[in-house]
């Protein structure tokens, strides 16, 4: 039988596997304690994930854009011996041509996964084989280590 201090008209009861008898949560306490969690953890957690997500965008970019713009070369791009260079001088690309590469290529991607393939496809029709990331940036990628001027 119900505790005599149950105030509740419709409460409900059951009996444990040890003979105990215990109130269920009713749903409006148990949504409420759902809401109030979601209240407490909605900040910390949108936090991580922008802090995750910028966090991971800034190390893409800053892997791409520095080692381009310094090596003409990604670790990528050294292990298979390519290099980015100026389609102007030859010289390494510098900070504004590796940065603006970059962000062609992410928004790209960003768009969808198949905008990405197409940007890096296009390269295959064009005869001096520049993706329009490299068409925007004025970069050509040849084979072999470069030397900055």
């Amino acid at each position: 039988s119900p505790p005599a201090h149950s105030h509740a008209s419709t409460a409900r009861f059951v009996t444990l596997g040890t003979g105990q008898t215990v109130q269920l949560a009713t749903p409006g306490s148990r949504l409420g304690a759902s809401l109030i969690d979601i209240a407490i953890l909605v900040v910390p957690v949108v936090v991580l994930f922008l802090l995750t997500f910028v966090g991971g965008l800034l190390l893409a970019a800053a892997y791409e854009i520095v080692f381009t713009a310094v090596k003409g070369q990604t670790p990528g791009k050294m292990i298979t011996r390519v290099t980015v260079v100026s389609a102007d001088d030859g010289t390494f690309p510098g900070w504004g041509a590796s940065a603006g590469r970059w962000v062609i290529q992410f928004i790209a991607y960003l768009m969808l996964f198949l905008p990405g393939l197409i940007l890096h496809a296009s390269l295959l029709w064009n005869d001096r084989h520049q993706g329009w990331h490299d068409l925007a940036a004025g970069t050509l990628v040849i084979q072999g280590n470069a030397r900055a001027a």
